[in-house]
This record gives structure tokens, sequence and C-alpha cells, in this order.
């Protein structure tokens, strides 16, 4: 009766690498415990070995896995999702719904009639934007910074009321500072400075 049987495998050889690691495993033991050259008379049963062997081959699987995904996540997401864009700052300049600028400004008041002066001053800032958009001042884009808003309205006959509006954006958003009633009271003014061109 003659068969035919696997020279080689994967299994086995994962068998012979455990059996590898656990010799090497009990030689470094063993030199540790006995360095005048004498060993001891104790042994350490074989499923310690498989088991440590288990972990650190589980470990190294899953940081290099994990290592593999941070390498490929922003090619990966880009192409499973081609029309979406992947968010990583904090705070958005510019919302992705187009809300008209008077409908900001009835919220900025709602907001600081309840006392909420930091949405309220984010509500005027958000009804400028809308305001140099629809002038086509300067096109909305959810790219720009605060600064770089401000670099370019350098150029503008009063850039004064927009320093005042983006600064305090900048600071209640990305300095978690709380804006007061003065400050909104500001921001307000600042607002109205805008609408005259």
């Amino acid at each position: 009766m003659s068969g035919t049987f696997e020279k080689n495998s994967l299994g086995w050889q994962v068998h012979l690498l455990q059996q590898q690691f656990g010799e090497w495993f009990e030689r470094l033991l063993n030199s540790a415990q006995a360095p005048s050259g004498k060993l001891p008379n104790w042994s350490v049963p074989d499923w310690v070995f498989r088991l440590v062997f288990w972990a650190i081959a589980i470990a190294l699987i899953v940081w290099f896995g994990w290592r593999l995904y941070r390498l490929l996540s922003p090619y990966l997401f880009t192409t499973l999702f081609p029309g979406r864009e992947r968010s990583k700052s904090v705070a958005k300049p510019v919302s992705a719904e187009s809300v008209p600028e008077a409908r900001w400004i009835v919220r900025s008041r709602t907001y600081a009639q309840q006392g909420n002066y930091r949405a309220a001053c984010q509500a005027l800032y958000m009804a400028v934007l809308q305001q140099l958009d629809d002038r086509k001042i300067l096109p909305g884009d959810r790219s720009r910074t605060d600064g770089e808003y401000l670099r370019f309205l350098q150029t503008q006959p009063n850039p004064r009321p927009y320093h005042v509006l983006f600064r305090t954006h900048e600071r209640s958003c990305f300095g978690e500072v709380d804006i007061s009633e003065a400050q909104f009271i500001d921001c307000e003014q600042a607002y109205r400075e805008t609408e005259t061109p």
C-alpha cells in the first residue's frame, strides 16, 4: 500500500519553528540560571514555549498590520471612497451647508439672546464668509484658514472689521476662549461695518 504524502507544509514549518524557539528559549533560561556551567534539574513544560511563541508571533503580526494600515490608509481611503474628503481639522472654517447670510444673522441674534456669545460670534463669522462669497470678493473655500482670509482681506479698503471677526473666531475655536457680551458687541459692530461696501 503505497500512497503519496506531503513532505513539507506550513503546519510542519510552524511546528519546527516552535520547537526551535522552545529549544533556544530553554537554553537561554538555563544559561541565565547556571552561570557556573552546571545545568539545573528542572524543565519548562512545552505549552509555555508555545504560549510565548504565539504571543510574540501575534504581537509582530498586529504591529506589522498596524504599520501597513498607517502607510496605506491615505491611498485606500481615497480609492475606496473617491468623492469624500477625510477631515483632520477640529473646526472647519466654512460650513458644508450653504446658508444665506441673513439666516446666519438671525442665528447670531438668537444665540446672543440665549447668552451663548461664542456661537453668536461664530454665526457672524459665517455670515461674513457668506457675504464675501456672495459679493464675489473671496469665494468660500473649506481649506482656507482664518490667517489666509485675513492676508487676502488686508487689500480691502477697510480691513479692520474683518480682523476683529476673524481673530475672535480664531480665539473662540482654536484657543477655546470664552466670548463675553462686550466681545460679541464688538463683533456685531464689525459685521455692520462690512455690510456697507
